[in-house]
């Protein structure tokens, strides 16, 4: 009984523990970013994307895409930024098209958030489930 009681405590625990800020979440690495990595100085903006941890997605890639272009494969508590030009974008998040196993289900669902951006203005996205996939601009 004491072993259900603390499993129970440490799963309500975790339920509680704070996403990720971007400077908390490690980057995607660089064989994961597919697209929008070179930077126009003076000409572009930046958009961050980062992933929260979620049992729900367990460790399947999930793909970024900006304007409905895969540019990138994220997982659980990474960040990725994306150099874009400015004017309204289209930032979504979606099953990975490369996924394999259990991860290559309903590879058409998409959910997408437009956004207007500015030169050399930053903004930051956050990918998590509430109760289902979504993507959020985020403060943090």
């Amino acid at each position: 009984m004491r072993k259900l009681i603390a499993a129970a405590t440490i799963a309500v625990l975790n339920g509680c523990a704070a996403p990720p800020t971007i400077g908390e979440a490690v980057p995607t690495p660089n064989d994961r970013l597919l697209g929008l990595q070179s930077e126009d100085h003076g000409k572009d903006a930046t958009v961050s994307v980062i992933r929260e941890s979620a049992i729900q997605a367990g460790h399947c890639l999930l793909g970024v895409y900006i304007d409905g272009q895969l540019v990138g494969r994220i997982d659980n508590n990474e960040r990725a930024s994306f150099h874009v030009k400015p004017g309204r974008r289209l930032i979504g998040v979606g099953s990975d098209p490369q996924g394999r196993g259990p991860c290559t289900q309903n590879t058409q669902f998409k959910r997408e958030v437009a956004t207007w951006l500015q030169i050399g203005e930053s903004q930051t996205f956050r990918i998590a489930f509430q109760p289902m996939l979504d993507i959020r601009p985020s403060s943090y």
